[in-house]
């Protein structure tokens, strides 16, 4: 039974025409497909989770591509696979096979899927403790910056107690329409036979087409730039090579793609990831893009073509370099010699590798030439612009070919913080800590990474003990946002709060943010504390407090209180009179029994003093009588160190004694 459902998407418009399919033959095919390509994954019973990718409409500028494959795939996927190497031991991801990619290699417990899910085709396998992930969905082309690339993702994660050493090798087994053999091409190198290349040897991508003037399909495997894992090496070869082979095979410079053991033409794509430690709980990720190739043409005899990113960008910390490819096919009918090649950069661009200018002695009728510069651009000029490259000779009929380009400019951050909301409750400054938040926004074109920020904490504010005055944060795409906090405690008496945040990334300007926020300065307060319950006979303390101090280094007071009730029995100096290890000038006063007083209790501090709360001295009385009566301070006065009187409010103690005085 053939059945299928269409998926009407909200996203279908934004995204620009996307249309969403899954379809199935008994169960077989689970297909994601727009106007571009159409990715499908095997989710019958054997060579489960192996997939193919197809051109849907493919170029919207040409018909002939309709329809046709990129990754074989017929009738079902099961050509293309990857191999999992763990602690040395090869895996296939998904289910084993008995067919020749891959016979004989064990393959995963299938723990989900395939299954399309939010516009991607997912399925998780579990190899002993790693588990991995195959992630398929469409992606922007860094070429044409259309919808029209498949990102093959695979995400490993190490449960385990132990570490683990993990590698990845995926082949691909290209076929651009009903070419099976069609020639790969790299930089300025086309590739008919064996070749490997390690990381630092291969350009930004690899194309692969029959015929410039009239080519059935375009095909582009991009190796670098963002969200792109590069392989630790790529091979170009004949797919009956690496199929049986799961990891390593010989290679043949010299002999062409035709199949080893058969005489047809069959071109692949094996791409490794050497194997790497993963600790336990950590992760590793691949990401493969593969899909259709921008190439802008100029028809005639002297046919040229040229393929280069849609877009580049500018990078303060130093611009990365990008591949430029001329192909010319002379169409004439004899030689044509003293070839001119001239390249012409806009501003925003220069040369990085190449020199603008090249000549030829001759070119061949018939023969298609490749042509590698490295591109980067310079911040001159930031926006849409466009690049040319003429060709002359003598018998070469001129051309010259144009393709336009978008030059990117570095991320740019903006901060904000708003003010925090400090009142006083119960005397008392709330919040504390406070919460500073800073909202961090990339208003830039370009996604930045690598970021930090350092809060700097200025006047009338200290971080909060256990706060880490640097935060990393994660990457910004362009108009996203982060928000991040850090804890402050006010300073006594501070009424006006001031910082300073440094943000700094791998490829961004330096960002200092200065903030500043109000802080309600709490009363000064001087009291007593509680007696508690009074009987005759009682010895009880009687502390003399004062809150909210702001620079203060001396006081001086009376106390009062009834004689026939209380017997002073001696005064002793409180914690502010303490300083570090030191004991700061004190006097006890002058206790009057008879009157009911003491006078010109006093200290003196060296080092002047800011605090919520500290005791100026404690009074210790018996109790004598009975009923009620009052403690009083009196002719207080709190000295700064600019020996400025300092304004403070004063509370008095009312107590009740319980029981006969007599």
């Amino acid at each position: 039974m053939r059945f299928k459902t269409i998926f009407a998407l909200a996203a279908a418009v934004f995204l620009g025409c996307w249309a969403v399919m899954a379809e199935g033959e008994a169960g077989d095919l689970i297909t994601l497909e727009n106007q571009y390509i159409k990715i499908f994954i095997n989710s019958g019973t054997e060579e489960t989770g192996r997939f193919a990718v197809d051109v849907a409409a493919g170029d919207p500028s040409r018909t002939d591509d309709d329809g046709k494959p990129l990754i074989y795939g017929r009738p079902k996927p099961w050509t293309s696979y990857t191999t999992i190497r763990i602690n040395g031991r090869d895996y296939v991801f998904g289910k084993a096979t008995k067919k020749r990619a891959g016979a004989g290699l064990p393959g995963g417990e299938i723990v989900s899927g395939p299954v399309l899910r939010d516009n991607r085709l997912m399925m998780q396998c579990k190899y002993g403790e790693v588990v991995a992930d195959q992630i398929l969905d469409i992606a922007r082309s860094p070429s044409t910056g259309a919808l029209d690339t498949a990102r093959i993702t695979y995400r490993f994660a190490n449960q385990g107690s132990e570490p683990v050493e993990l590698g990845v090798r995926t082949i691909l087994d290209t076929m651009l329409g009903a070419n099976d053999g069609a020639p790969f091409r790299i930089g300025e190198t086309e590739i008919t036979s064996d070749l490997s290349l390690s990381k630092e040897q291969y350009p930004d991508f690899w194309q692969a087409f029959d015929s410039l003037s009239e080519p059935s399909v375009i095909a582009q495997g991009t190796l670098k730039g963002d969200g792109i894992t590069q392989p630790d090496r790529i091979i170009f070869t004949n797919w009956g090579k690496p199929a049986s082979k799961p990891w390593d095979f010989p290679l043949e410079p010299g002999r062409d793609f035709t199949r080893l053991g058969e005489d047809e033409l069959d071109s692949a794509v094996v791409m490794y990831w050497d194997p790497r430690r993963l600790d336990p709980g950590e992760g590793y990720e691949v990401v493969i893009f593969y899909g259709l190739g921008g190439i802008s043409f100029a028809p005639g005899n002297t046919y040229l073509g040229i393929s280069a990113p849609a877009e580049v960008q500018y990078n303060i910390t130093g611009s990365r370099n990008y591949s430029l490819i001329l192909y010319l096919e002379h169409r004439g009918e004899a030689k044509a010699k003293n070839i001119k090649i001239k390249l012409s950069l806009p501003r925003g661009l220069e040369t990085a590798l190449g020199k603008p200018e090249v000549r030829l002695d001759e070119l061949i009728p018939g023969v298609t030439k490749q042509f590698l510069w490295e591109i980067k651009p310079n911040g001159a000029f930031q926006g849409d612009t466009s690049f040319e490259i003429q060709v002359t000779g003598d018998g070469l009929e001129p051309n010259r070919v144009k393709r336009g380009i978008k030059i990117i400019g570095p991320p740019l951050l903006e901060a904000a913080a708003p003010a925090p909301e400090l009142k006083i409750v119960n005397n008392r400054l709330e919040p504390n800590p406070v919460d500073l938040p800073l909202k961090i926004k990339n208003i830039g074109q370009a996604k930045a990474y690598g970021l930090k920020a350092v809060f700097s904490a200025g006047s009338g504010i200290r971080l909060a003990d256990g706060e880490r005055n640097e935060k990393y944060l994660a990457d910004l795409a362009p108009g996203d946002e982060v928000t991040v906090g850090w804890l402050v405690e006010p300073l006594t008496g501070a009424s006006r709060g001031e910082f300073r945040v440094a943000i700094s990334g791998a490829n961004i300007k330096p960002l200092e943010f200065p903030g500043e926020f109000m802080i309600p300065t709490p009363p000064v307060k001087v009291g007593f504390t509680d007696p508690g319950a009074l009987r005759p006979g009682r010895i009880f303390n009687c502390d003399i407090y004062a809150l909210n101090l702001t620079d203060a280094v001396k006081f001086t007071l009376d106390v009062k209180y009834n004689p026939k009730q209380l017997r002073l029995v001696y005064v002793s100096r409180g914690t502010f009179l303490v300083e570090g290890e030191d004991l700061a000038y004190w006097s006890s006063g002058q206790i009057d029994h008879e009157a009911g007083t003491v006078k010109r209790i006093y200290g003196i501090r060296e080092t002047p003093f800011s605090g919520d709360r500290t005791v100026l001295a404690r009074l210790n009385f018996l109790v004598v009588g009975a009923g009620t009566g009052e403690i009083e301070i009196e002719n207080l006065k709190l000295i700064d160190s600019k020996e400025g009187e300092i304004s403070f409010g004063q509370d008095n103690v009312d107590y009740q004694i319980e029981g006969d005085g007599a």
